[in-house]
């Protein structure tokens, strides 16, 4: 998949006295944003973008806690092979109050090849469960599951609500250096599979 063109949808956090925190609130346009992915018959390919703000917060969490943050941001980075491509998704998109309410949505603009300095791939982190756990053994005797568990505690995440059953569960973000952009495709949450490697390309505008 070639990624010529990118969308940036910045997530506002609520100014009012609500609990409606950056994180939920981005949990909640995302799921806006996942639905149209599976409306659209494009590929959409996901990246997430931290702010300079949410930097500082970041490292000022992990001075005073001192332990590494989760990787925070407020930008999902949506790339797709062609303009027409994303005009369709905003088009999707923009009518929902949430967008209007707690988004900048962004234009479709081609990708600034000039300005690329790294590409990373972004992957679906999974956990096994108790009952599928095979009791696979590290060098610390910990089973598969509990070291996974530890790794995803500074993974990003994302809260999504099944279109088909309702039910809510927790999409993990394994962010990976790659040195290039592959071939595969995304799927429907726009992350890269096992057997469709890609990377989308880093860049500062």
């Amino acid at each position: 998949m070639n990624n010529n063109f990118y969308l940036d949808i910045r997530v506002i956090e609520s100014s009012d006295n609500s609990d409606l925190k950056l994180e939920h609130i981005r949990n909640q346009v995302y799921g806006i944003i996942h639905g149209a992915f599976r409306q659209l018959s494009a590929h959409y390919a996901l990246a997430l973008v931290s702010s300079d703000k949410l930097t500082a917060k970041q490292a000022h969490f992990e001075q005073k806690c001192g332990r590494k943050s989760n990787f925070n941001f407020d930008i999902f980075r949506i790339f797709a092979e062609n303009v027409d491509d994303l005009q369709n998704l905003i088009d999707a998109l923009q009518g929902h109050w949430k967008i209007r309410d707690y988004t900048v949505l962004g234009t479709a603009t081609a990708v600034p090849v000039a300005k690329i300095s790294a590409w990373k791939s972004y992957r679906r982190f999974r956990i096994p469960t108790q009952k599928s756990e095979r009791s696979q053994l590290s060098e610390k005797k910990l089973p598969l599951r509990d070291r996974r568990l530890e790794s995803a505690k500074t993974m990003p995440f994302l809260q999504v609500k099944s279109q088909s059953t309702g039910q809510g569960f927790t999409v993990i973000i394994d962010i990976q250096d790659h040195p290039d952009a592959g071939q595969g495709f995304p799927d429907s949450y726009g992350l890269a599979r096992a057997s469709q490697p890609f990377a989308l390309p880093v860049f500062f505008k």
